[in-house]
């Protein structure tokens, strides 16, 4: 009677051992051990470029090695896709440990709520809280370079840590260039048309001088250069982006040197939008001379160079003036999910800084094209005598080492932004198809892109599953 009595007891603590164990977020070990393993889901965004997955993969379970308490699972939906997965998981209770983000879809990252409305993610800066190792892994946020630290900082913490860092550049074809006598890349519109000024001298050039995609990151671009904000509240970063400003000096004189590139036919316009393909084509066929697109496709560029037989150089995207106030930038940003437990947390922040060590930051730069993202791994890359083998490379190390000198110098924060810049390529379309007024067009792409963001932060700030519409990224 007294044994029969101790078997309901029994499983009652066995019950709620297993219910703190779920509680803390650990899971038992494999075997029936009685060491925990903490598990750390992280979703990385996925892209049309080869060695994401397969380098990620590897660092997880190198960490899972060196730290055999914590699992990782890790997935990869594509970049586009994975604001609309975190939201849905983490209505659903199961938000990602960490995530990485596209930074056009920075906003939504900060915007995503869970089922009670609290936000999704914390910033990583007030998690570290002046840590210098967490878990024996060194952490790394004071080592950033200047361009990723100032881009992920919102409100003076460091809300996010860059998993990736790119940004815009000009490709030259210097044998063109030095059979019409220009001898360097040019820094300047004003350069770049008394390039092309000389380039239409010579018999044997192309019919015509430059190719770019029309896409927003161009403007993008030619804001940063100048320091000049897209948007108020410091490009949001000291408050919520409530206004757009696509019709400034800097826009409309950017819009205005395309126009004239085009009618003097010095620009090839594929009348395509977001024409990366056909403009590095145009490239690489030698049909014009200058190109511009991300800096990760400089190994694309050289070896378009070395099968075309011409000298490859490589700049710093022209701008109404040089030096520049800043600079786009592209990559993702990781961020780490709020209310975990310490240990949960102190395992995620160990793996970004893990994955930014200067030996495996270097590997990912070769692997994946990413600009370093600390100084740490830049002297790794040097040491490996990287730079020596590749020198176009330093290009994008020279624009991102360089701090923004104001708030403009960094690229907006801002909802809807696939909205509003569709609206400027649209504008862009008829400035070249129509001889559209740059001014006038950029006044009409303003007054629609004011539309869209208000209607963004009046509809899209909402708890529940939102329309897909509220987290449309852009390609």
């Amino acid at each position: 009677m007294r044994r029969s009595r101790l078997l309901p007891t029994a499983s009652l603590a066995a019950v709620i051992l297993l219910l703190l164990v779920a509680c803390s977020g650990a899971v038992g070990a494999p075997g029936g051990g009685h060491s925990k393993k903490y598990v750390i889901n992280v979703m990385f965004s996925n892209y049309d470029f080869p060695g994401i997955v397969e380098t990620l993969t590897k660092r997880a379970r190198e960490f899972e090695k060196k730290h055999p308490e914590y699992k990782l699972n890790v997935e990869f939906p594509y970049y586009q896709r994975l604001p609309e997965d975190v939201e849905k998981a983490a209505l659903n209770g199961e938000a990602p440990t960490i995530a990485s983000y596209n930074t056009s879809a920075t906003q939504f990252a900060w915007d995503t709520m869970d089922a009670n409305g609290k936000p999704v993610f914390t910033p990583i800066g007030k998690a570290i809280a002046g840590r210098t190792q967490i878990l024996g892994e060194k952490v790394v946020v004071d080592d950033l370079v200047p361009a990723g630290r100032n881009y992920y900082s919102v409100a003076g913490e460091l809300a996010a840590m860059p998993l990736s860092l790119s940004t815009l550049h000009l490709f030259a074809n210097m044998t063109m260039l030095k059979a019409a006598g220009v001898q360097s890349v040019p820094r300047t519109w004003d350069e770049i048309t008394a390039a092309c000024d000389a380039l239409a001298k010579v018999a044997t050039s192309p019919e015509h001088c430059i190719a770019f995609a029309n896409e927003g990151k161009l403007f993008q671009q030619a804001l940063a250069q100048a320091g000049v904000p897209l948007t108020d509240n410091d490009n949001g970063r000291s408050g919520r982006a409530t206004t757009v400003d696509l019709n400034s000096p800097e826009l409309v004189g950017f819009a205005t040197w395309w126009q004239r590139l085009y009618q003097s036919g010095y620009f090839l316009y594929t009348n395509k939008m977001e024409d990366w393909g056909g403009t590095f084509d145009a490239f690489a066929k030698q049909q014009v001379a200058f190109g511009v697109t991300s800096s990760f496709a400089i190994n694309w560029k050289v070896d378009a160079a070395k099968q075309g037989n011409f000298e490859l150089g490589v700049g710093p995207t022209p701008s109404s003036r040089a030096p520049y106030s800043g600079a786009w930038l592209g990559g993702e940003g990781m961020y780490l999910a709020a209310g975990l437990d310490k240990k949960t947390q102190d395992g995620a922040l160990a793996f970004m800084n893990y994955l930014n060590s200067p030996k495996n930051g270097a590997e990912w730069h070769t692997a994946y094209g990413s600009s370093p993202v600390t100084g740490g791994v830049y002297k790794e890359l040097q040491r490996q005598g990287y730079y020596k083998d590749h020198p176009d490379h330093l290009v994008t190390v020279e624009q991102l080492n360089a701090a923004p000198t104001t708030s403009g110098g960094s690229s907006a924060l801002v909802g809807a932004f696939a909205g509003i810049q569709s609206s400027l390529m649209r504008a862009i379309d008829d400035i070249m198809e129509k001889g559209a007024d740059p001014l006038a067009r950029l006044t009409r792409a303003d007054d629609i892109s004011q539309e869209l963001l208000t209607d963004y932060n009046d509809h899209c700030l909402v708890v529940g599953l939102r329309p897909t519409t509220c987290y449309t990224v852009d390609s």
